[in-house]
């Protein structure tokens, strides 16, 4: 029986995106052309300190966006996904079904 190994070398792997909650992040936002705080909060199930330390990351990375502003007298933060990201994103994914591909 022939074996055939595929180049598994994890270092392909964006490091930014293989974090579950970044992942889970990316993948929300990425349903949506923009999400709002609260939303992204409950749907990724995280807390506010979490979420946001999350967010500033992917934001330096050029991965999303973030809209900050006050309506009627509160501040809405609103975050969407930058086309360096769905491009990270999509590579990601391609990678991971690539690998499992059996």
């Amino acid at each position: 029986m022939k074996t055939y190994y595929k180049n598994f070398t994890h270092r392909q792997l964006d490091s930014l995106i293989h974090n579950r909650l970044r992942l889970a992040i990316l993948s929300a936002v990425a349903h949506s052309e923009e999400v709002d705080f609260m939303s992204l909060k409950n749907a990724v199930k995280t807390t506010d300190g979490n979420l946001s330390i999350q967010l500033k990351k992917l934001e330096e990375a050029g991965y999303i966006a973030i809209n900050r502003s006050v309506q009627i007298s509160r501040k809405q933060t609103n975050v969407a996904l930058t086309n360096k990201g769905f491009n990270a994103l999509q590579e990601y994914k391609a990678l991971i079904l690539d690998w499992l591909n059996l």
